[in-house]
């Protein structure tokens, strides 16, 4: 039987063709048990600057890079209508209410204008919600089908493809960047080659969207164009659920963990095909990792069976380093490079 992990989802920072500039380190926050309530920022080293209090404790939650740098963070099991934004020093700028109530398995994503897109969850599952970077309300709306544990990308011409999701794990639709429905409805064009929550996906380099493992079949990986029409589709090396994907700088992804494989890791190139497998320092679900800018490597924090500790993997998948966090980071944590 599969064991529901809960897992938090982290967004990452695409603002059209703009750059913006990292500080190189990461914003690891909440995350259920005791240290729900706990932030501690580490460098891309997995070195500790410094650690604190969240302004409400946070599992499951919901984290996305402002692009100001700023972190905002939203929902979790115990604060679901809530919303906190924190600076790169881990001050508390501002907090507030969401529209709607977001426990866990929602998503955060940043859109092109800056604005951030809320998608589903367990208890919202059905709608979405925009906030401006201030944390201010700006828009809702009703998503095509009921979502949480999906997942949520940006696409390089800005707008957002949510996939998957419990509810609704064989479907996938295209957000605008005002929350519009810009592709995805009722046709058989919008179903996926297997139904998938708990999975990952990442927009390559030449456009395409990978997506990866997740239930109902935890072991496959389908392949699709920018219109997300499907290219080909295949099998992991070993069945992913709660896993994480990273795509490093080569060209290819990395792939770590999760509950049925928690202590292996796997990189596949453009195309889906095998480059190499091997052993994480310690077996992980429900984890978090983060592709640090400044030196290609992976920063994989927490995790349920590691939930006090983090590693470092190159592009190649060796080990650089490994070390404890100040305190447990269990499934529902975030991690954000900022």
């Amino acid at each position: 039987m599969r064991r529901l992990v809960m897992w938090a989802v982290v967004g990452a920072v695409t603002l059209g063709s703009a750059t913006f500039g990292f500080a190189n380190n990461n914003f690891i926050a909440g995350g259920g048990g005791l240290f729900a309530g706990f932030w501690e920022i580490r460098n891309s080293s997995g070195g500790l600057v410094t650690s604190g209090n969240l302004w409400a404790q946070r599992s499951g939650h919901c984290a996305v890079r402002l692009a100001n740098g700023n972190m905002f963070l939203a929902g979790g099991t115990a604060s679901i209508g809530t919303w906190e934004i924190r600076n790169g020093s881990g001050a508390l700028v501002s907090n507030g209410n969401l529209w709607g109530s977001r426990n866990y398995g929602h998503s955060c994503s940043l859109l092109s204008n800056g604005n951030v897109l809320v998608v589903g969850g367990n208890s919202g599952s059905q709608t979405w919600e925009i906030r401006n970077s201030s944390g201010g309300f700006v828009s809702q709306g009703t998503l095509w089908a009921t979502r949480w544990n999906h997942n949520a990308i940006n696409l390089s011409n800005g707008n957002v493809l949510i996939s998957g999701g419990n509810g609704s794990a064989g479907t996938w639709e295209i957000r605008g960047v005002n929350g519009q429905l810009v592709s995805g409805t009722g046709s058989t064009g919008i179903y996926l080659w297997s139904g998938r929550h708990g999975h990952c996906a990442i927009q390559l380099s030449n456009g395409n969207i990978y997506l990866i493992g997740g239930g109902p079949g935890y072991i496959s990986w389908e392949l699709r164009n920018s219109s997300m029409a499907l290219i080909t589709a295949n099998y992991l090396w070993a069945s992913r659920d709660a896993h994480t994907c990273n795509k490093l700088p080569n060209g290819n992804v990395f792939i770590a963990g999760g509950s049925w494989s928690p202590g292996t890791w796997e990189i596949r190139n453009g195309s889906g095909a095998l480059v190499s497998t091997g052993t994480l320092w310690a077996n992980r679900s429900g984890h978090n990792a983060e592709l640090q800018s400044n030196t290609g490597n992976v920063f994989i924090t927490g995790g349920d069976g590691a939930n006090g500790n983090w590693e470092i993997r190159n592009g190649s998948g060796g080990l650089v380093s490994s070390g404890n966090l100040s305190a447990q980071h269990p499934s529902g944590h975030t991690t954000t490079e900022y």
